[in-house]
């Protein structure tokens, strides 16, 4: 299914990425179109601005993360829903390994914040605690997406990972899905890999 999958870095200040990259209004709108609105508790809508919580960050590392698809996968499909389903089981299993290495990249730097590449996938939306108005279970676990808290990942890819994101035509996967996460942490910006 997954022909090969690449990871490109960047890093700049935190502040000049909050600054230039997010707009919350804009993203904001596109959120509350989602049936996950309020339903999950890494999507908006925020008790209180989330940007509170990188309070001591300095730096941004951006990761891109280019998953290509052999041909046959691409074509496989029939309906909707099968593109759909499609498109999340490789989603999901390409954030098994990348969230993991997330997580660990935050454990080994104090002070840091990671952001996963879409929407939590700890529980299935359907079973996110928030739709109950409980606490989330997995807390040490859990983290937003750049999306949830207004950033623009389509700049984020073109201008700061030289990357190009792309869409299904139809019911034709993309050739590639292009994931973006992100380490806000307090030390200087520094472009070397993660991992």
């Amino acid at each position: 299914m997954i022909r090969d999958i690449t990871h490109t870095f960047a890093s700049l200040e935190a502040t000049d990425y909050l600054t230039r990259y997010r707009d919350v209004e804009r993203f904001s709108a596109c959120c509350r179109a989602c049936d996950r609105y309020g339903r999950m508790w890494g999507c908006p809508p925020f008790e209180e601005d989330p940007v509170v919580q990188l309070a001591g960050c300095r730096s941004v590392r951006l990761v891109g993360t280019t998953v290509r698809l052999t041909d046959e996968v691409r074509h496989r499909p029939t309906t909707p829903a099968e593109q759909f389903d499609l498109s999340y089981r490789i989603l999901r299993e390409v954030r098994r390994t990348l969230d993991v290495q997330l997580l660990d990249a935050e454990r080994r730097r104090p002070g840091s914040r990671a952001f996963f590449a879409g929407s939590c996938s700890l529980c299935h939306p359907e079973r996110c605690a928030r739709a109950d108005g409980l606490l989330c279970r997995m807390p040490d676990r859990a983290r937003p997406s750049l999306e949830a808290w207004g950033f623009d990942l389509v700049r984020t890819a073109s201008e700061l990972l030289g990357l190009t994101m792309c869409w299904s035509d139809n019911l034709v996967l993309p050739p590639y899905f292009t994931c973006i996460s992100a380490l806000f942490t307090p030390d200087e910006p520094d472009p070397s890999p993660l991992w």
